[in-house]
């Protein structure tokens, strides 16, 4: 009766250790890596002037883990050409695997900014994925506009590639 009680105990434990093994699983299964396209639009106020637009935009993620970074390229309105912001973050999938979220936090910028954006819970099951996110950002060193700038910026972004990109490390800040 005990050998009996004793099996009994170690297959329970064993089904109980096999469980958070299978979750994790489940939640690695999904990577939000990949290319994505889609647009921005941002009500910003500069020197006590507000204003709003919204742009196309274009970003390669790469996640590893739940810590992902972000290369996002655009083309600013301003005229000060071709710009970059680099970003660093974390995400999480939601218990059961169906949605995830999270945040991440400039790094790197064409010039000084202080900047953090949080993704929406965005269902995984969607083909092709799909995200969005609210930022807002502040800096009083834009190139072309005098004073302090603060914008509340809010992304729809479609991933339109699964392959891996390159993505500069917030340390690869060209000059």
């Amino acid at each position: 009766m005990r050998m009996d009680t004793g099996r009994a105990g170690l297959a329970a434990l064993a089904f109980l250790v096999a469980i958070p093994a299978q979750s994790a699983i489940a939640e690695d299964a999904f990577s939000m890596t990949g290319s994505y396209e889609g647009v921005y639009a941002c009500d910003s106020t500069t020197a006590g002037v507000p204003s709003g637009w919204g742009r196309p935009m274009a970003l390669t993620l790469v996640q590893s883990g739940d810590a992902i970074r972000i290369d996002l390229k655009y083309v600013d309105e301003h005229e000060l050409g071709a710009e970059y912001s680099l970003y660093a973050g974390k995400v999480s999938m939601a218990p059961g695997g169906a949605t995830i979220n999270g945040y991440f936090e400039a790094c790197g910028a064409t010039f000084p900014a202080k900047e953090i954006v949080r993704i929406f819970p965005a269902s995984v099951e969607q083909t092709p994925f799909q995200l969005s996110a609210q930022g807002v950002w502040a800096s009083d060193q834009v190139p072309n506009m005098p004073g302090l700038t603060v914008q509340s910026c809010t992304w729809y972004l479609k991933r339109v590639s699964r392959d891996v990109p390159t993505v500069r490390d917030c340390t690869d800040i060209p000059d």
